[in-house]
């Protein structure tokens, strides 16, 4: 199991599905907008990444992992992808956040969607053993419009929201015990986006659909 992932007891199998897909053999010219994207840096309790365009604070009590970039700038698959997680706590799940971003020129165009990406989070969750938990809705970070979907295996309760921008697809991963526990690393967590940067538009307080 990857370095980033042994900060999580259990949960955010999504992390685990996304840095795996890189070994995956693609063709040599993508067809789409391939980034160049380094690891980015911690510094105090924030994570900061300009190549991306986020700045990205954890709740209280979590701490990151160092940062890992999955790939080669410039080509793909690439992916970038940080953990936040909180002490080890008995009977309980604990408490994480993971963020990853994904460049969007390693799938088809009609993959490229937030509809889509989720789509294929939830497949990855579900082969993992985790049980959905509601239907997909919208939820807000940093100000702006999520895909939010939840899921649930054992002990462990999964919040995971969903942006797809122009060539990247931003996503992150709330761990907890219970919805409530996960709302509040939600409201807890402080993220900054570089909109422009992204791609995401001028809609990106609206619905996190394309």
């Amino acid at each position: 199991m990857h370095k980033t992932i042994a900060y999580i007891v259990l949960g955010a199998s999504v992390v685990s599905m996304a840095q795996d897909h890189v070994t995956v053999v693609v063709p040599s010219k993508p067809s789409g907008v391939v980034p160049r994207w380094d690891k980015g840096v911690v510094e105090g309790r924030t994570y900061k990444n300009t190549s991306v365009g986020l700045e990205l604070t954890p709740a209280p009590g979590l701490e990151f992992g160092p940062p890992e970039l999955k790939g080669s700038p410039g080509t793909v698959p690439l992916l970038v992808t940080i953990t936040a997680a909180g002490k080890e706590r008995l009977f309980s799940a604990r408490e994480v956040m993971a963020c990853y971003s994904d460049a969007l020129a390693y799938y088809p165009e009609t993959g490229r969607t937030t509809d889509a990406y989720m789509l294929r989070v939830i497949r990855s969750n579900q082969k993992e053993g985790f049980d959905l938990v509601g239907v997909r809705s919208d939820d807000k970070l940093g100000g702006i419009t999520f895909a939010r979907q939840d899921f649930k295996k054992g002990i462990v309760y999964e919040a995971v929201l969903v942006r797809a921008c122009d060539a990247q697809a931003l996503v992150f991963i709330f761990g907890d015990s219970d919805r409530d526990a996960a709302n509040k690393l939600i409201s807890a967590t402080e993220l900054k986006l570089d909109l422009v940067h992204l791609g995401c538009g001028s809609d990106a307080t609206g619905p996190a659909q394309r």
